[in-house]
């Protein structure tokens, strides 16, 4: 089919090896140019995939972050960003907003242009940033249907290994490990997610034991590592006897206890019979997680909140510490939170915390506390219901009185959200009672921006990737000015997280952000003013 001219137009001075069109949700819908040298396939293979699987793991949430405020700027000035082929090829990525119908994305990627004292930032290669944005490209992948399928790849005794090898000799094992996966096929999305642990996305073909096979081979050849064994497991992702809401929540559950535990965790909670497995086997646990939320059988500790302009404290965050229990023996926040998403109980552990954060604040009168609620309950019209009546037995503590709005929400992203009329009327309702939104870890996930469009919050919370990373050089530092720049526009402030040095919080307050959070200004611990 021959192209619209106005697509002509949109690339016809273009120097660049590849020329894209997407949707706005980053569906290819047209390609051209050098794929077949790049990544071993035609563009044609490649249209009706997502743009994000030509960049490398490491710089796909950058992409989000750009492609998110196109809407809003109408172009995406030139970044540099790194591809998904074997070399990890750094290229200069532009757009600009076909306006349609329907809008597309017309995207150039092509050579850095030249700047005098210039130079290509590089970083990780053969990587996740956060095992999030592996888990991101997951769960698009199972929402998309079709033969997807999941492989979780793991080194056993990679640290024993790693502490033997010369600097020089693990450099070469990492990048032939990388090399593997780079060349497990075309569309084939890859890359470490912790240490020695590896995500493996592709569709029915991938051929999971033979990439085992070959990390054998190579870890094989060195005497410091020949001890180790390679253990994998693949999932379905269209699993016939889940829902894809219950498929895309077990999912997350799963990489979340393989990123943590490797494949002894993912063992223990049913992984070897797929994602319906894991299902079946946590039904007792399920049981001691209710039975947990019910008894209260957790603790809240509250962590600052700062302006940085000033460091007067602005409000705490309340963080959710689980108590260790027989029946349930996970000690860690984010395996019982996904835990409760997965096996619905996110908004009975929602609806305690809450009671608990209330409590702190009766009984410390001149604080202020933010809770995080999940994507999920925010869905709910009956978790809706039960809020209003939490808050209206409330008192002062939202809206009204001395100190107003001494109650504020984190709309978290460990489940993304579906339904959002439904969310955003849970939103509004919030707002309309007084007690602000905050979005939680912006710039983690895509779908962030895509919050920031549809919801009217007040707050943004940068995550502290970023964070670390922006003082390393200007396109890092860009990312998070870019970021304070979309907040702004639909006025929001921000707030940054994990702010552990002097150097990090200037540098935030002359990005613009104006709140800062992290162990520079306290660690978590009980509520400043209790009287309990």
């Amino acid at each position: 089919m021959p192209a619209p001219p106005d697509r002509f137009l949109a690339f016809a001075f273009a120097a660049a090896d590849l020329l894209v069109e997407t949707e706005l949700d980053g569906t290819i819908t047209f390609a051209a140019g050098a794929f077949a040298s790049r990544f071993g396939a035609g563009p044609e293979q490649f249209v009706g995939g997502r743009i994000s699987r030509l960049f490398a793991p490491a710089d796909q949430a950058a992409l989000a972050m750009a492609m998110a405020s196109v809407t809003l700027r109408g172009r995406i000035a030139p970044l540099t960003l790194r591809l998904a082929d074997a070399g990890g090829t750094a290229l200069a990525v532009a757009a600009m907003l076909r306006s349609g119908p329907p809008p597309r994305l017309a995207i150039t990627i092509g050579p850095i242009p030249a700047s005098p004292g210039g130079g290509v930032a590089t970083g990780k290669q053969g990587g996740f940033e956060t095992p999030l944005l592996f888990v991101r490209e997951a769960e698009l992948a199972l929402r998309a249907g079709g033969d997807a399928r999941l492989g979780l790849l793991e080194v056993d005794g990679w640290a024993e290994a790693r502490a033997r090898l010369t600097l020089e000799d693990l450099e070469v094992l990492r990048r032939g490990i990388a090399a593997t996966l780079a060349e497990a096929g075309a569309g084939v999305l890859a890359g470490e997610i912790a240490d020695g642990r590896y995500g493996i996305l592709g569709n029915g073909t991938l051929d999971l034991p033979d990439i085992a096979e070959r990390i054998r081979s190579l870890l094989g050849a060195s005497p410091a590592a020949r001890l180790t064994r390679v253990c994998d497991t693949a999932f379905s992702l269209a699993p016939p006897d889940l829902t894809p809401a219950q498929a895309a929540r077990t999912l997350r559950y799963a990489v979340t206890r393989f990123t943590a535990g490797g494949h002894s965790a993912l063992a223990e909670d049913g992984g070897g019979n797929g994602l319906g497995g894991i299902i079946v086997a946590s039904e007792q646990r399920a049981r001691a997680m209710r039975e947990a939320i019910a008894s209260r059988r957790f603790r809240l500790q509250f962590q600052p909140i700062v302006a940085l302009d000033g460091l007067a404290v602005h409000h705490y965050e309340a963080l959710l510490r689980p108590i260790r229990l027989e029946s349930y023996p996970s000690a860690t926040t984010q395996d019982f939170v996904l835990f409760a998403e997965m096996v619905g109980l996110s908004e009975e552990l929602d609806l305690a915390v809450m009671s608990e954060a209330l409590s702190a604040l009766r009984a410390a009168p001149t604080a202020s506390v933010a809770i995080n609620i999940s994507g999920l309950s925010m869905q709910s019209h009956g978790f809706r219901m039960r809020v209003a009546e939490l808050l209206a037995d409330a008192g002062d503590l939202v809206g009204g009185g001395a100190r107003p709005n001494r109650l504020l929400v984190e709309l978290t992203e460990t489940a993304e959200i579906e339904d959002m009329t439904q969310a955003a009327g849970a939103i509004a309702a919030f707002r309309d009672l007084g007690v602000p939104v905050c979005l939680d870890d912006f710039g983690a996930g895509g779908a962030a921006f895509r919050y920031l469009r549809e919801f009217g919050v007040d707050y943004v919370k940068i995550d502290g990737l970023y964070v670390r990373a922006a003082t390393r050089g200007p396109r890092e530092r860009g990312f998070v000015a870019s970021m304070v720049e979309l907040a702004g526009t639909v006025g929001a402030r921000v707030v940054a997280e994990m702010i552990e040095t002097e150097e990090q919080a200037a540098l935030m307050r002359d990005l613009g952000v104006q709140y800062g959070q992290g162990w520079l200004f306290g660690r978590p611990g009980t509520l400043p003013g209790s009287r309990r």
